[in-house]
């Protein structure tokens, strides 16, 4: 792959290819955001057992694992602009599966298959394509801006899904969602920018044994998978199941309300990283949000209404900037490496990490049926936390990019 120009370029109207590429990610977060607080929780009142939710998660993370390096190097050789909105178009199919799966059919297999793909097109095809449009010396900062819209979107998103649910119905939510998911596609439609991937599979392979940046970054994604599953699978299930009387508007209303802290965070973590503060801001990010988590976890035993929104809002704003700190550095690495190489290597972690808590979660479910005692799990986010770290070891890899 040819490197990016860090010329800026404008497309259709005079917009650059990254305020489209902005305008999309904010309706994609929209209605991805509605599906992803949704699914565990319609899932759950629909009759469907603790392990299976998570061993349907968990088989997406497996999909990933096996076969995103070889959708890279099969599919993704035309532009990737088709393969983005292939991957929207499965998740919009997967909305409208969801809300008609029940224990009673077997429509949940669909759903399974249509989620799968989405995941195996669409976030490889996001960050290629990202990777491309992002100017090199200003890396952080625009996925800051893309990190911060994303959030924004997601203020509202969660207290409508809510109220949807508490008036009409979770299938309805799910309805919602997939129409909503369709609008993102337009902005794709106006990028100008065409990206094409010439992948080698064994150059893949042997640089992945050998380069430093892809040795020492392993562990950091493998747990940033891990980190995933606990803030966006379980976290938002057992908070639903244990602290709301299992009212997902009251779901809904907490991760709008902390939602609006992270924009601006993620603005600002974007150009401190530009301006060379990356190992303080992911060593201050790490601390911050295990101090955030061991909060949560005192929720189990402590949780009066201004207090779980204080802790959320810690862990909001925690997480805002260690996850675009996290994004900076995979794009950053991704310009003084090989594109699709370090995406991939991204993705194959990041997949293995989610499946293997999701299984572990699954075993943990099906022998242990209290949720106060799974609770416990969420202690696991200490060690997982460490292993962001592991980032930092190959930052003098990008002394050429900002100096």
């Amino acid at each position: 792959m040819k490197p990016s120009s860090n010329k800026k370029k404008t497309g259709f109207g005079g917009f650059s290819d990254a305020t489209f590429f902005y305008a999309h990610a904010a309706i994609f977060a929209f209605s991805e955001i509605i599906f992803i607080l949704s699914l565990p929780i319609y899932l759950y009142t629909q009759g469907f057992s603790l392990s299976f939710i998570f061993l349907f998660h968990g088989v997406t993370g497996l999909v990933g694992y096996f076969f995103t390096r070889h959708v890279v190097a099969h599919i993704l050789k035309t532009d990737i602009k088709h393969i983005l909105i292939l991957g929207v178009l499965f998740y919009i199919a997967f909305g409208f599966t969801t809300s008609l799966v029940t224990t009673e059919n077997y429509w949940w297999l669909l759903a399974l298959l249509f989620l799968s793909l989405q995941s195996l097109l669409y976030f490889p095809a996001r960050h290629l394509f990202f990777v491309e449009i992002a100017d090199r010396g200003t890396v952080g900062l625009q996925t800051g801006v893309l990190n911060a819209v994303s959030v924004i979107a997601r203020v509202i998103a969660p207290l409508i899904a809510g109220w949807v649910a508490s008036v009409a119905s979770f299938n309805a939510v799910f309805l919602l969602g997939a129409i909503l998911m369709i609008l993102c596609v337009l902005p794709i439609l106006f990028i100008q920018k065409k990206v094409k991937i010439h992948f080698d599979l064994k150059d893949f392979l042997q640089m992945q044994k050998t380069h430093l940046v892809f040795t020492k970054t392993r562990f950091a994604y493998l747990a940033d998978g891990m980190n995933n599953v606990l803030s966006y699978l379980m976290w938002p299930l057992f908070f639903f199941l244990l602290l709301t009387n299992e009212s997902f508007f009251q779901l809904g209303s907490l991760m709008t309300v902390t939602s609006a802290i992270s924009a601006g965070i993620m603005v600002l973590v974007g150009h401190l990283f530009d301006r060379k503060h990356r190992k303080k801001l992911l060593s201050t990010s790490i601390i911050t949000q295990i101090t955030a988590s061991l909060f949560r976890f005192s929720l189990l035993f402590f949780h009066p209404g201004f207090f779980i929104y204080g802790v959320q809002s810690l862990y909001a704003f925690s997480e805002s900037a260690l996850q675009s700190t996290f994004d900076s550095y995979l794009y950053a690495y991704g310009k003084v490496t090989n594109t699709a190489f370090f995406t991939i290597h991204r993705e194959i972690n990041f997949s293995l990490g989610k499946f293997l808590l999701c299984f572990v979660l699954a075993l943990a479910t099906f022998f242990i049926s209290s949720a106060e005692h799974l609770w416990f799990f969420f202690l696991l986010s200490i060690p997982i936390l460490f292993l962001y770290s592991r980032k930092m070891r190959v930052d003098h890899f990008l002394k050429d990019q900002t100096e």
